[in-house]
């Protein structure tokens, strides 16, 4: 009944909308769109009613779970298997130098001299290869000896004087030096 009530109320609307052809009784129009719509409906019905009575008949879903699990995961192993992946590769050997290694060598980076603090110089008068000087991380707090020569991250050490040590820092195949001081400290007498 429900039924009919709507498709009553879709044809009245139709209707008002003048879906029907000029010429044509609207009768027979109404009619035909009418059982034009109860057809649609009638197969849609089948259709539902085929597919609640293939659910019923299957079996459970529950009991295949496993063994069709298990049979997929070995059909995707064997498929996984057969597929052969191909990555490309450069190589670039003499020549220029590779556009894709980073400009900073990794091997030799380490603290910048912004980031260091000179804590100590003990310079021997005798003999200048004995002489070190100690420089401190400001973030980590790690300490390095060094004496002539040595080197952190990209400054190498090249000559030591009594408050101060030089350094000669290279960037991208420029060189600059840098000086670090020791600090100035004052000492009160009692």
């Amino acid at each position: 009944m429900a039924r009919n009530a709507l498709l009553g109320i879709a044809l009245l609307a139709s209707l008002a909308l003048g879906s029907c052809a000029p010429g044509e009784d609207e009768a027979a129009a109404a009619e035909t769109q009418l059982a034009q719509m109860r057809a649609r409906n009638d197969s849609l019905r089948a259709t539902r009613d085929a597919r609640s009575t293939l659910a019923a008949t299957a079996p459970s879903v529950d009991s295949l779970a496993p063994a069709a699990a298990e049979a997929a995961a070995l059909d995707s192993l064997r498929k996984a298997r057969e597929i052969e992946v191909m990555r490309e590769t450069f190589a670039y050997t003499g020549g220029p130098r590779d556009p894709f290694n980073s400009l900073i060598n990794l091997a030799s980076a380490g603290p910048e001299i912004s980031d260091l603090d000179l804590v100590g110089v003990y310079q021997d008068l005798r003999s200048s290869s004995n002489s070190v000087v100690v420089v401190r991380e400001k973030v980590s707090l790690k300490r390095h000896k060094l004496r002539v020569g040595d080197q952190v991250g990209r400054a190498r050490l090249v000559q030591i004087r009594p408050r101060d040590a030089v350094f000669t820092i290279q960037d991208f195949g420029y060189e600059r030096q840098e000086t670090l001081s020791l600090r100035k400290q004052e000492v009160e007498t009692p």
